[in-house]
């Protein structure tokens, strides 16, 4: 994954569960050890040494966490009765604060900011017996994977999650599952490489993958119906969402799934400061602690950050291509595929469209009636038909209710072809969405008590078969019958969703030192007003550097993990990035601010420098180094002052040489930079050895404390660096690598005849060109 500075940090985690007594250190640790000793194989033996972790974050007798270790692996204890006794554990290495990566800090901040926070009540979620994960492939997204992906691009989360799934089944059987291995190295080729290839080649193309160079992007719905449609698979393969259950029955659907021997494919969002990030990956095991339930979770990484997690916490330690999560993880906007199993008669292959909603118009919740050889009142269904499914097409649908008993249908109730219906009877456009209000339907007579769902039906106008709509598997009407009695219930009724979340803030408590790169802590007490649960809030400010001060910009925000009307705190973190007076705002929009649910202003001061790098005849490679032709390495690093202060004094471009460790130059350069305005510091580091590789470092002063400008100085001297600034040195040929910049130029062979465009060149064979009078090299 590459890394990159980000300009500001939002943490948002969630709200907590009842009034609770402390848990003491001594007791923490006696639960961290039966636990590591009842959980660990490794760590079995009754002498397991315990120790607790210095976190970095979370410390001291207000830290409300504990951190223990082991030899191998290490727990997260929580110092509240009321919470689950363990909210983390990692098999494998111990935790070490000079090592952990800024993810897995923000994590343990977030418990120690919700454990230390007001607390609300939810309901419990029973635990269920251990399932064991399903799983047993560790694939990835880059080489081998990609090798047939266009431009070697990375596959997509969502193809990777899929065909670990489908090598699971073993389905279809035109693919050459007894060829793949469950793991591969990027150095992989041969047989098996290419057979997993082809593999995630032909699932992004049938889920209309969008390719590109930092992460490749998939709907998971459109997963779902290459699944049913294009390899075969059943027609319980359906795509559901989140904001249709409660915490209780989206657990027990999940689980069931696991019992069933079918792994789920999952998609999640969460909010960073760059916006929203989505992520697909495979819950395929099961295991409780202390009475509280954690499902295991194959993130699609080559086997990296797998573990355990609450499934409202989804937060990997490590995340790699195409995971980008705040500290609040995964854990609002969350969807899944279920029921993924071949199907023992494939699908006759068409195109379904989606619905949002079903419900009884007026509904009454009870009906009730004279005779059991009698229907109940005639109701009527309003439901809507989404044409959403890709490729993007306008098409003609015929729509339908109907009435069943878990999958076996009952009755149709009503169906009406929608050209009868649609403005000029003309086929549906691609995202179109039309409302039908059903006939009225009569329901009862001679039903057998029992629990009975009205489903939403789909079919392309001159085919014969009904089908389910999508989502209608989480969006439906559900009666119960009981001799003279009916009632119903109505699930993801997203018609009474508003579009933007409706909260009441009661309070807004402050606190931190206000200085630059140093968090404010935002406690919020609120209440969810709004439809369905887990309603997310945002933080707009115009605090950002991209933006600047005269304008705001959304810099976080997440699910409130509150029900409508349930009130409760909520802690937010953010580190400023720049000094000044800021305004903040809070609101339930992330499209904009227009409609603020309250406000307040933070003065911020102190030293900050951001900085931008240029390196002369530098190329980026595949693994995120770069190349420099020659022997000099040199450049300009390019300052910007969002600090409260000019900035006077020196800064320090140091060369650290990896395969020779004799080079380690530092050089200071004095520096002036007026407040808001920028400067430039030119470096230059000659007689380097080709092939070695050389780490770049820029510090600059405040005062007598060093600030690290593009890495991380951990406590115990050592420092994180970014692949980005390491530049191997090669020997100059006095050739030139072609330039994307050159697409309109004349390319000529080396005896001279002409080729074509530089915008063609990747057509053409490798080997030696002549471009504007130079020779250059296409490799």
């Amino acid at each position: 994954m590459k890394k990159s500075v980000l300009t500001t940090l939002v943490y948002l985690f969630s709200i907590l569960l009842t009034v609770a007594a402390p848990v003491d250190e001594q007791s923490a640790r006696k639960l961290a050890g039966d636990f590591l000793r009842g959980k660990m194989p490794i760590t079995r033996s009754s002498n397991t040494n315990i120790t607790r972790a210095v976190t970095g974050v979370a410390d001291g007798p207000d830290a409300g966490i504990y951190v223990f270790n082991s030899d191998n692996g290490f727990v997260v204890i929580s110092a509240d009765d009321a919470l689950p006794a363990v909210l983390a554990y990692s098999y494998g290495t111990p935790y070490d604060a000079s090592k952990a990566p800024e993810a897995m800090k923000a994590m343990l901040s977030a418990y120690h900011h919700a454990v230390t926070s007001a607390c609300v009540t939810r309901a419990d979620v029973p635990t269920h017996e251990k399932i064991s994960p399903l799983i047993k492939t560790q694939w990835d997204q880059l080489a081998p994977y990609n090798i047939m992906c266009p431009n070697y691009y990375p596959t997509g989360c969502n193809a990777t999650a899929m065909a670990q799934v489908m090598y699971y089944h073993k389905y279809p059987a035109t693919y050459d599952w007894d060829v793949m291995e469950t793991s591969y190295v990027s150095t992989d080729t041969g047989e098996a490489a290419d057979a997993v290839a082809k593999l995630m080649a032909d699932v992004g193309e049938k889920v209309f993958m969008q390719y590109k160079e930092e992460e490749s992007l998939a709907r998971l719905i459109d997963g779902a119906e290459a699944l049913r449609y294009e390899f075969g698979y059943s027609e319980s393969t359906e795509f559901v969402q989140r904001d249709s259950y409660t915490a209780k029955s989206w657990d027990e659907l999940l689980y069931n799934e696991l019992v069933a021997s079918r792994p789920v494919i999952m998609g999640a969002q969460s909010m960073t400061p760059t916006g929203l990030s989505g992520h697909a990956f495979i819950i395929d095991g099961y295991e409780a602690n202390d009475g509280v339930g954690y499902f295991h979770v194959n993130w699609g990484w080559s086997g990296r950050s797998d573990d355990y997690f609450l499934i409202s916490v989804l937060n990997p330690k490590y995340q790699y291509t195409g995971g980008a999560a705040g500290s609040s993880g995964y854990s609002f906007t969350q969807e899944a595929v279920i029921g993924i199993q071949p199907a023992e008669t494939p699908l006759e292959k068409t195109t379904r469209f989606a619905t949002r909603y079903c419900y009884i118009k007026d509904d009454e919740t009870v009906y009730t009636r004279s005779s059991t050889s009698d229907d109940f009142s005639p109701i009527k269904l309003y439901y809507d038909v989404w044409n959403i499914v890709y490729p993007e097409e306008s098409r003609q649908f015929d729509a339908g209710i109907a009435l069943y008993k878990d999958r076996e249908l009952i009755a149709i109730l009503d169906s009406v072809h929608m050209k009868d219906i649609y403005p000029g009877g003309k086929p549906m456009g691609h995202t179109n969405v039309f409302e039908v209000k059903s006939n009225p339907v009569s329901i009862g007579k001679g039903l057998p008590n029992g629990k009975y769902q009205i489903r939403v039906l789909s079919r392309l106008t001159g085919t014969a078969d009904w089908t389910w709509a999508i989502m209608t598997a989480c969006r439906y009407v559900e009666l119960t019958i009981e001799d003279n009695t009916m009632t119903t219930v109505t699930y993801g009724n997203s018609n009474e969703y508003k579009s933007d979340n409706d909260f009441t803030i009661h309070t807004v408590e402050v606190t931190g030192s206000e200085k630059v790169g140093e968090p404010l802590t935002i406690k919020i007490n609120l209440t969810n007003n709004h439809m369905p649960d887990n309603s997310p809030i945002f933080l707009w400010g115009n605090a950002s550097l991209e933006q600047g001060v005269d304008s705001y910009q959304c810099l976080g925000g997440g699910g409130s993990n509150l029900s409508p009307g349930e009130t409760g705190d909520l802690v937010l973190e953010y580190t400023p990035q720049r000094a000044g007076d800021f305004k903040f705002i809070l609101s339930g929009s992330s499209a904009n601010c227009k409609a603020p649910l309250y406000t307040f202003d933070v003065s911020v001061s102190g030293m900050y420098l951001v900085m931008q790098l240029a390196v002369e005849k530098s190329t980026p490679q595949p693994d995120e180094t770069n190349k420099v032709d020659g022997t000099t390495l040199e450049g300009t690093v390019t300052l910007l002052n969002y600090g409260s202060e000019n900035y006077d004094d020196k800064v320090y471009v140091r060369l650290w040489g990896f395969d020779d460790n004799d080079h380690d130059k530092n050089v200071g350069y004095s520096t002036q930079i007026a407040l808001g305005e920028k400067a430039d510091v030119k470096f230059s580091f000659t007689d380097l050895t080709p092939d070695n590789r050389y780490l770049l470092l820029v510090t600059a002063m405040d005062g007598e404390k060093q600030i690290p400008l593009n890495y991380i100085k951990n406590e115990d001297n050592t420092i994180t660096y970014y692949k980005k600034y390491v530049y191997q040195m090669t020997e100059s040929s006095g050739l030139q690598s072609i330039k994307l910049d050159q697409a309109d130029a004349e390319v000529y062979d080396i005896r001279g005849v002409r080729q074509g465009k530089a915008s063609d060149i990747k057509s053409l064979p490798k080997g030696v060109y002549i471009i504007n009078k130079k020779k250059v090299i296409n490799n």
